[in-house]
């Protein structure tokens, strides 16, 4: 499975959940997201479960000391379309 990386180490706290999400409602159905930190990822979790909820599933592939990992996949949800905030209505489910 493809994935496109996301280095968060040198991001400001301030300024690194915008590119993320707009990097994540970008991708295809499917598609996944690698995320490297120098902090904890758990946070960037929970804003996950708590935004976009039945859309992704987020496995750890690193944690800590000093470097976290974790792929996020891009899922339909359980609802489809319905629980998903991209903005595509369908196209990207249609297209799988």
């Amino acid at each position: 499975m493809k994935a496109d990386l996301m280095d968060l180490r040198e991001a400001p706290l301030a300024h690194r959940h915008r590119p993320l999400f707009a990097a994540f409602d970008g991708m295809p159905l499917g598609r996944a997201l690698e995320l490297t930190d120098s902090r904890e990822l758990e946070s960037l979790r929970e804003l996950f479960d708590a935004t976009r909820p039945t859309c992704f599933a987020w496995k750890e592939l690193e944690s800590g000391p000093g470097l976290w990992r974790a792929r996020i996949v891009k899922t339909p949800g359980e609802a489809g379309c319905a629980g998903c905030t991209c903005q595509c209505q369908g196209a990207r489910l249609a297209a799988l």
